[in-house]
């Protein structure tokens, strides 16, 4: 019978600084725009946080082409064997995966992409230690 993990151990992590353009960005629910300088600030406050527990943390430049770009776990997967590079589904997003591959293939000896056909986002996957599951969606419909 397989092993399998039953929790991950991390040690480093990808951040994109949020831009201004982030509150334009893409919303589950209309209750307005949100501050910038709050968003800053929260951001600050999650490296610091992922700093102090001892993990080796990449920021990446702002992006303000692309409102929601801090989140990095969209337009990739990341395993400890390598990541895979995703196409979001929402057209404001779509340029994102070309953004963040170089700092993917500086800190992963494998980096796959997907076929030129379809579109899946990271907000629809979910990994467990058994498999990968991935929902449909507006922005997934692989």
């Amino acid at each position: 019978m397989p092993t399998y993990r039953t929790c991950y151990h991390f040690n480093s992590a990808i951040v994109r600084k949020p831009s201004p353009s982030v509150v334009h960005g893409l919303r589950a629910d209309d209750r307005g725009n949100p501050e910038y300088e709050g968003v800053k600030s929260e951001h600050e406050a999650y490296v610091q946080a992922l700093e102090t527990a001892g993990m080796t943390v990449t920021v990446l430049p702002a992006l303000d082409a692309f409102p929601d770009s801090i989140f990095v776990e969209d337009p990739a997967l990341v395993f400890s064997e390598g990541a895979i590079l995703l196409r979001p589904g929402a057209a404001s997003r779509q340029g994102e995966t070309k953004e963040i591959a170089p700092a993917l293939h500086d800190n992963f000896d494998r980096v796959l992409e997907l076929p030129e056909s379809g579109y899946a986002d990271g907000g629809d996957i979910l990994v467990t230690p058994k498999s990968v599951k991935i929902g449909l969606s507006a922005r997934t419909d692989l």
